[in-house]
């Protein structure tokens, strides 16, 4: 049943995943996902509209949707779990800062998310390393991001930083916010990668030009 249930979501088919849902509870796939994180991450907008006009979504689904007033009335109803994880292993500001929310991303940290927490999925790592990833977070969002988090050379197990992270991206506005909070573009990864390489990787040239 569950499979069917994603099979729909994958064919963005709202209106046979809303009459199959009727009745149902949480469901959620091998990976941890629910149905809406599901969606969400791969772009099925239909579903993705459907699931969240049916309320209730959990504080990682608002913070990864973007929606401030149901972070707002998850974090009044259960505080706590601004440090818990998804099932599929990211805390809320993670999924607010990897998918670009301005807004969710500061009420968060307003709240007291902890910018330090790793993330436990595919591989370790900080909301600051996400908003790298994701390219997506403004500029004020993400500088806040930077002061809650500390030590910006912070690096995942590979040895990344996330100067590294948004160089690779050819992400500007976060090397400009790194570089100015004293990231060091001399630090390499485990096998020997600096920032300037992995811009250069990926045809950020002028970026790489600024690392080296």
């Amino acid at each position: 049943m569950s499979a069917d249930l994603f099979a729909l979501a994958d064919a963005d088919d709202a209106d046979a995943l809303a009459a199959a849902l009727k009745g149902a509870g949480p469901v959620i796939n091998e990976g941890g996902e629910t149905l809406f994180l599901y969606s969400l991450y791969r772009g099925k907008a239909k579903c993705v509209a459907m699931l969240a006009a049916r309320g209730n979504l959990t504080l990682h689904e608002a913070a990864a949707s973007g929606d401030i007033a149901q972070v707002d009335a998850c974090l009044k109803q259960a505080p706590w779990a601004i440090q818990a994880l998804s099932a599929d292993g990211w805390p809320a500001l993670h999924l607010a800062a990897f998918l670009g929310h301005d807004g969710v991303v500061v009420r968060l940290l307003e709240r007291g998310a902890p910018a330090g927490q790793w993330s436990r999925a595919f591989e370790p790592n900080l909301a600051l390393h996400a908003a790298c990833a994701g390219r997506r977070l403004g500029r004020e969002a993400f500088s806040r991001l930077i002061v809650a988090t500390g030590d910006v050379d912070r690096t995942q197990k590979s040895g990344h930083t996330a100067l590294m992270i948004a160089a690779g991206n050819g992400f500007v506005e976060a090397v400009d916010a790194l570089l100015g909070a004293g990231a060091d573009p001399r630090r390499k990864t485990n096998d020997g990668n600096a920032a300037a390489d992995f811009a250069r990787e990926r045809g950020h040239e002028a970026l790489a030009g600024r690392l080296a």
